[in-house]
């Protein structure tokens, strides 16, 4: 909170006392203005507060009713009375709407919006696509910010480091299919979406950065009790997809499905105005089913129907489950007048039955319980050692472990028939697993106002200690090209991964490090210009494995695979100003511009641990002739080679010029205040990614000229249809992890905000956006893996060829939220207000272009690189297609009936896709079929099912449309 103090005639008043009271907790600061008449009053904990000034021969000003959010920089100018004609002034009026001294891109959502919104799933992070700039990443669970990838970005949760470093996601990977958050709705006080440009005290982020804050206790007493219920009884007929018949049906019955969400909060004072507490509780019982069917149709030959006949005993629709308890403890002391701590401790605990794999072409057996358990607890002190110097420092333990089992010991078998994939069946290829993430971090920083200065620097470490074990294809795969193949047992292709003698095999150790350093001013230039200017820097201490692989033909091609190259300068500067152009504190010009360095995700780096062909050898057998059938597999690694069968090991390794990701960005906005509580905005986002990670075969020769119909110039790589020319001798695929793509978004973001006031608030924006990028993804781990090989260009030598729109490609975005209290009938007799007061409504709408998609050839390798996951109709560019468009509304309506003013009992209705809309998620992306593939008479034929939908945005329940829930909440 800052301001400059005047007298009635416009002149500062140097030397008055500012004191601010937090009307909740009793917390009070005080600082005198400075020779300009400036006060700042720097690290308040957000709440609402009441300001003092006094001066000599002044009357004394109070005001009250000003609200201070996480994040927010509040310019709040204050003019003084002369002394004798009253002896004190009070005032109530809200803090202005426009903050005009805030240089970056941010959004709040506040208390209210977090506590009335409704929200699929009780995730608070959803709430961050109430943020223009924002989208659903296609990796699950993730947010595209920027048109950046979701491991790019950072979260924050009371001023600590709330990431899993591993995946790049959110502690727990909470919404990522598995556990659906790990702090309670109910805990959340308010947090702020940094979308562009913020300050050097903030990084390790080179997308977005989410900053939340978590409720504590108060001077009075305050709890609630809640229940959200849903059913199938609730829900609409959504649809199905029949891919075997190409069809898609609205479902004849709705599906199973059982949803219950409880628990509660209870917080106060253990000594007014002293100590505090707070406690949550939140628990989440989930079933729903998974519907499972044939990907295609079998022939009606007798070898076809044979192996249709024994595929059909494993094609059983199955039940999955979710259950969940949160707990979270906090409390919070003035120990003294200087001192106040914090200490909060967050427990999760989450069994996903039947979660670690699923579909509609997936056997039970395939799939495995997902369990995770994440602890934090972190401890706050801040000290005020005098009214201008200030220190923070912060502390915290985590852990996020998060092991898998398997339904099943036999090999994993894919059934495909004509290039679809027909069904899955036997052990889930990486089953059972386990990851384990311990987190230490130590943050100290140190706050100081010098006049127009207000100064800040500090220090930031943070200790990932990392155990992983992915035991990939150590159960062995098999795949089959058709249903007779599968009768016949005759494999197109099988794998198994072996432990190397001596060696950890799949298990790693990818620790890391990180060291942050910041300085940043805040300079008060003239009385309408103020200026961030800050650099921060970023390292990320990799562990080697040590583990070099001695192989002549790699060393004769400079791989080591046992090293890595620290990225060490990693400097990065940050200005942004707030310019007001006239003396009123409705209109500001904002903008900014800075460096944001990302961070490697640890699966990377466990990868290369492991996938180095000594830790884990990986066999992999093109038509080979077993000494087995299915579901047999080999005992161990000799036992391969006494037959003869050749040892391929595919390698993982990272290139030796990686550096780290970052992203410019950059924005200039207008924020004009139409009123005390209305305010408008225009702002353009510019992020340009430099040196994003990928990850590349490079154990390729160039490919050639090779005719093919309709396209004389296609380029093939040499060597055998299905097995390429491999000139490092001795290894089949070398994937690289490398620093070599890059990204371009660009963004006009027109916004409307009216804060709450009359019974109602509004948030709305518009964005309108385009990003350019050449296919960066740092989460392509594993080799021959359909999913993870998607996440790769089309050809390594001609990295260009993949420039198109990005994955997070929205072109429009449109996005609102209100709530609207009908609070209209005070004035009624008691029996009226029983049946009309009470009542609130609340919803969501967001209209969306669809993510793009590309043409491509069905799983064909046409041009022989042995990835079938990325190959594209010649002629055509990448995710140059484009269909149908995304429409939601969630609506939720209350009553509220009052027993007090404190003691209420609200009822709660909520429809998720209110509207019954189908919105389709994917689309058939083959384009063509390919016939005669390895000879010189290759041809292409044009599907007519190009396009057609495959999938809908699920709402929690597969082909579901309309969700309804209903909700009991107790408040005291």
């Amino acid at each position: 909170m800052e301001g400059v103090v005047t007298d009635p005639n416009g002149a500062v008043v140097p030397g008055a006392t500012v004191s601010v009271r937090n009307a909740e907790t009793g917390f009070t600061r005080e600082i005198t203005t400075d020779q300009s008449g400036v006060y700042r009053l720097p690290l308040l904990p957000p709440g609402n507060y009441e300001i003092t000034v006094k001066a000599p021969n002044f009357a004394e000003l109070k005001r009250s009713g000003i609200s201070l959010t996480v994040g927010q920089k509040l310019n709040l100018d204050l003019q003084l009375s002369v002394a004798g004609t009253t002896e004190v002034v009070n005032v109530t009026a809200e803090a202005p709407v426009v903050e005009t001294t805030r240089t970056n891109v941010a959004g709040s959502v506040g208390e209210r919006a977090v506590r009335e919104l409704p929200v699929n799933g009780r995730n608070f992070l959803d709430f961050v696509t109430l943020t223009p700039g924002v989208v659903r990443d296609p990796r699950q669970g993730d947010l595209s910010f920027g048109g950046q990838r979701g491991t790019f970005n950072s979260i924050q949760i009371d001023g600590v480091d709330n990431n899993n470093l591993f995946f790049g996601q959110a502690l727990g990977r909470t919404g990522s299919g598995r556990a659906p958050y790990q702090f309670s709705q109910d805990a959340v006080q308010e947090f702020q979406v940094n979308t562009n440009s913020f300050s050097a005290e903030l990084g390790r982020a080179a997308a977005g950065l989410i900053n939340v804050i978590t409720k504590s206790g108060t001077n009075e007493f305050h709890g609630s009790a809640f229940e959200f219920y849903r059913d199938r009884a609730l829900n609409a007929r959504g649809i199905s997809f029949n891919t075997a018949r190409n069809a898609m049906l609205p479902n004849a019955i709705k599906p199973p499905y059982h949803y219950n969400q409880f628990g509660g909060t209870f917080g106060g004072p253990i000594k007014r105005d002293r100590a505090f507490f707070f406690f949550n509780y939140d628990g989440q019982r989930n079933t729903e089913p998974n519907i499972v069917n044939l990907g295609a149709p079998a022939p009606a030959d007798a070898d076809s129907q044979r192996g249709l006949q024994k595929l059909l005993p494993f094609v059983q629709n199955y039940t999955r489950g979710r259950n969940q308890n949160v707990y979270l403890g906090k409390a919070d002391i003035q120990l003294d007048a200087a001192n106040r701590l914090s200490v909060r401790y967050n427990h999760q605990d989450f069994e996903g039955r039947n979660f670690e794999n699923g579909g509609p072409q997936t056997a039970q057996e395939r799939s495995g319980n997902s369990l995770v358990k994440t602890d934090t607890v972190t401890v706050t002190l801040n000290t005020a050692f005098s009214p201008r110097l200030l220190n923070e420092f912060r502390a915290q333990v985590a852990r996020d472990k998060e092991p898998g089992t398997a339904n099943s010991d036999n090999p994993q078998a894919t059934i495909n028939q004509g290039g679809r994939t027909v069904f899955v069946i036997g052990r889930n290829f990486f089953s059972p697993r386990e990851t384990t993430e311990r987190k230490y971090q130590f943050i100290d920083n140190v706050s100081y106002v010098a006049g127009k200065h207000s100064l800040r620097g500090g220090f930031d470490v943070n200790i990932e200690k990392i155990k992983n074990f992915f035991p990939g294809s150590f159960g062995a795969e098999y795949t089959f090209d058709s249903y007779a193949d599968f009768a016949n047992n005759r494999v197109s292709r099988y794998v198994q991964a072996f432990a190397g003698p001596g060696t950890s095999g799949p298990t790693t150790f990818p620790h890391f490090t990180e060291f942050s350093f910041f300085f940043q001013d805040d300079w008060r230039a003239t009385s309408n210009l103020t200026l961030n200017l800050g650099v921060r820097y970023d390292v990320q201490l990799i562990r080697e494995s040590g583990v070099t692989n001695p192989a002549p033909s790699l060393k004769a091609t400079g791989i080591d695979t046992g090293k890595f190259r620290n990225d060490l300068n990693n400097f990065a500067p940050r200005i942004g100003f707030a310019w007001k152009p006239t003396a009123d504190d409705d209109f500001v010009v904002r903008g900014g511009y800075g460096i944001f360095y990302g961070r490697t995700p640890a699966i990377m780096v466990a990868q290369a641990h492991s996938q180095n062909g000594l830790n884990v050898v990986n066999i992999q057998l093109n038509r080979p002739t077993l000494p087995f059938t299915y579901p047999g597999r080999f005992s161990d690694l000799q036992q391969v080679l006494a037959l003869g069968q050749p040892s391929t090991p595919n390698l993982f390794i990272f290139d030796r010029d990686y550096v780290q990701p970052y992203a410019q960005q950059a924005s200039l906005g207008l924020e004009y205040g139409l009123s005390n509580n209305i305010s408008v905005s225009a702002t353009y986002l510019f992020v340009k990614g430099t040196h994003l990670q990928r990850t590349r075969d490079i154990n390729l020769l160039p490919p050639v000229s090779t005719p093919i119909a309709g396209f004389p110039n296609f380029l093939r790589h040499p060597g055998s249809q299905g097995s390429p020319t491999r000139p490092i001798a001795g290894f089949g695929r070398i994937s690289q992890f490398e620093a070599t793509a890059n990204s371009n978004y660009n963004a006009l973001v027109l916004q409307f905000n009216k804060r709450f006031a009359q019974n109602f608030q509004v948030l709305a924006s518009y964005t309108w956006s385009k990003v350019i990028d050449d296919t960066p993804d740092a989460t392509s781990v594993v080799a021959f893996s359909s999913g993870d090989d998607s996440k790769q260009v089309q050809n390594s030598f001609f990295l260009r060829d993949d420039r198109g729109p990005g994955v997070a490609n929205v072109p429009h975005r449109f996005v609102a939220s209100g709530v609207w209290e009908l609070a209209y009938f005070h004035n009624l007799s008691q029996g009226a207000r029983l049946l009309l007061d009470g009542w609130q409504l609340s919803g969501i709408l967001q209209a969306a272009s669809n993510q793009p998609f590309s043409a491509l050839l069905g799983r064909t390798d046409l041009n022989n690189d042995a990835n079938r996951e990325t190959d594209r109709v010649p002629g055509f560019g990448r995710n140059t297609f484009r269909r149908d468009k995304f429409i939601s509304f969630d609506f939720r309506l209350s009553k509220t009936f009052f027993f007090t003013e404190q003691v209420r009992l609200q009822l709660i209705g909520e429809l998720f896709n209110a509207f019954n809309r189908v919105n389709f998620a994917t689309f058939n992306t083959q384009f063509a079929s390919v016939s005669g593939l390895g000879t010189p008479n290759v041809s292409l034929t044009r599907r007519t099912d190009f396009g057609d939908p495959r999938s809908t945005f699920d709402l929690g329940l597969p082909g579901s449309a309309r969700i309804g829930q209903l909700a009991v909440k107790f408040i005291f």
